[in-house]
């Protein structure tokens, strides 16, 4: 299983990006987009202003991967830090996606590779481990088990990852470390009379 990063890792990789420099406010709203909405690096770097609805607090996006409509709502806080990079420090220019490259000549990601490397070095410096396989896509993992984890319906899950199958979800779904926990629970209260695992009064195994 490709552990997915938590919430406290999420914080800590959040509090050491210098947002006082520009390029610091592009990445705190691209980390922070991809852990709250679990959108694909692909669709981040092709997101556009126009599929931003501020009012209704929702993204509507067609997926890259699957060509799949979804309507994704947005909290505070990613508003908040998405705005904070499109009103201060995105230039002012033709292009229609929402994040830009920091670098002369200005113009929208033509990759995702810098979207991991910037996680990578923010890692780095927060101290979270670079766990095995564990890269940008894991935020959409953790935005996943993070929903599972809150009690959110399979479906919902979903239909908010833009799969077409409920089948397409459980790589994303099986690092729930608290329900995982139930699996590894004792025999006490069920009647094991035969076998292995059959306890005489003592407590004994036979």
């Amino acid at each position: 299983m490709i552990a997915p990063y938590s919430q406290e890792e999420i914080l800590k990789i959040v509090t050491v990006i210098d947002t006082e420099e520009p390029i610091g406010i592009r990445n705190k709203a691209i980390i922070l987009l991809a852990f709250e909405t679990g959108l694909r690096s692909c669709d981040i770097i092709k997101l556009k202003l126009s599929d931003i609805d501020w009012k209704a607090a929702s993204l509507h996006i067609r997926q890259s991967k699957t060509g799949t409509d979804v309507i994704l709502p947005l909290n505070g806080h990613v508003m908040n830090a998405v705005a904070d990079y499109i009103l201060k420090i995105r230039p002012e220019c033709g292009f229609s996606e929402v994040f830009l490259t920091s670098k002369a000549p200005i113009h929208p990601y033509r990759s995702t590779c810098s979207l991991g490397a910037a996680l990578d070095k923010y890692c780095s410096k927060a101290g979270v481990n670079k766990l095995p396989l564990r890269r940008f896509h894991s935020l959409r993992r953790s935005f996943a088990t993070e929903m599972s984890a809150a009690g959110v319906p399979l479906p919902t899950i979903s239909q908010m990852l833009g799969h077409k199958s409920i089948d397409e979800d459980r790589p994303y779904l099986s690092y729930d470390q608290e329900k995982n926990a139930h699996c590894a629970l004792g025999f006490s209260g069920i009647p094991v009379k035969n076998g292995l695992y059959a306890v005489l009064d003592g407590g004994d195994p036979v």
